[in-house]
C-alpha cells in the first residue's frame, strides 16, 4: 500500500519532547547551505536540534558525494544499509563581483570564456578532478588551461575568485551560490554537466538514530523543496 507524502513525513518526522533529540550531522561541503537554510523548519517540525560537526568529531548522520559512500562504509564512518540518495548538485561558474557574466550557454561559448581568462580556480576536490580531468579534455583545451589553473586546496573556489586569486572559477552551485564578492552565473551546459548525488548514512554507533531517520524523511520530502531550490539543489531522478 502507497501513502502520499504527507502521511509518510508525518510519521517519520513526528517526534514529541521525550523523543526529540541533539542530532550530529557531518555534511558534504556542498549541502552545508542547504543544511542551514532548512536547520529551523526541521527543528520546529521534530523537536529535535541539529548539530553541524567539525571534521574530526563524531557524527550520527554523514552526507556524502555519492561516490564516496564506499570509501566512507569501508572506513567505518556510514552503515551501507542506511545510504540513502537525497539531492543532486551541479557544477557552476562564477566570475567577481561587477564583471561582466560571459555566456557560457554552449560548450563551444564556455571553451572561448576560457581560453581568454587569465586563470581559472578549481577544487582540488570532486568538481575540480572533473572539471580539470574530463571537461576541459572534452572542451578540446586540456593543454592550453595548465598554465592558468588555480586549484583551491583549502575553502570555497568562489572565495579565490571573490579575493582575485582566480579570474574565474568552477565549483558546485550549492558551493558558489552562498559566497559574498561574486556573480554565479550559472551551471555550465548540460552537455558537459557532471550532476553529483549526495547520500546520507547513519554513522555506525550513533547515538540519535531515531532523529537521523526522520532527518534523511524530512529533507527527501516536500518540506525541504524550498531550501534545496534555493542552493539549485535538485531532488534525486
Amino acid at each position: 500500500m502507497k501513502f502520499g507524502w504527507i502521511t509518510v513525513v508525518m510519521a517519520a518526522v513526528a517526534a514529541t519532547p521525550a523523543l526529540a533529540d541533539e542530532l550530529v550531522i557531518r555534511p558534504a561541503l556542498g549541502y552545508a547551505a542547504a543544511l542551514e537554510a532548512l536547520k529551523a523548519s526541521y527543528e520546529t517540525a521534530t523537536g529535535d536540534t541539529i548539530k553541524i560537526a567539525g571534521a574530526n568529531d563524531a557524527a550520527d548522520l554523514v552526507i556524502v558525494a555519492k561516490q564516496q559512500v564506499e570509501a566512507q562504509v569501508k572506513d567505518g564512518k556510514m552503515e551501507a544499509a542506511s545510504a540513502t540518495d537525497i539531492a543532486e548538485m551541479r557544477i557552476g561558474f562564477a566570475v567577481k563581483a561587477g564583471a561582466p557574466k560571459p555566456d557560457i550557454s554552449t560548450p563551444e561559448k564556455l571553451k572561448e570564456v576560457l581560453l581568454k581568462a587569465k586563470s581559472v580556480g578549481v577544487s582540488a576536490f570532486v568538481s575540480g578532478q572533473f572539471v580539470s580531468g574530463e571537461l576541459f579534455p572534452k572542451l578540446g583545451i586540456a593543454d592550453q588551461m595548465k598554465t592558468k589553473t588555480v586549484v583551491v586546496k583549502a575553502g570555497p573556489v568562489g572565495e579565490a575568485v571573490a579575493k582575485g586569486e582566480a579570474e574565474v572559477g568552477f565549483q558546485q552551485m550549492s558551493e558558489l551560490l552562498p559566497i559574498k564578492g561574486i556573480a554565479v552565473v550559472g551551471p555550465i551546459p548540460d552537455s558537459v554537466q557532471r550532476v553529483t548525488v549526495l547520500t546520507a548514512g547513519i554513522a555506525p554507533g550513533a547515538k540519535a538514530r531515531a532523529a537521523a531517520a526522520r532527518f534523511v524523511a524530512y529533507v527527501k520530502s516536500p518540506a525541504a523543496a524550498a531550501a534545496h531550490k534555493s542552493m539549485d539543489l535538485a531532488p534525486v531522478k
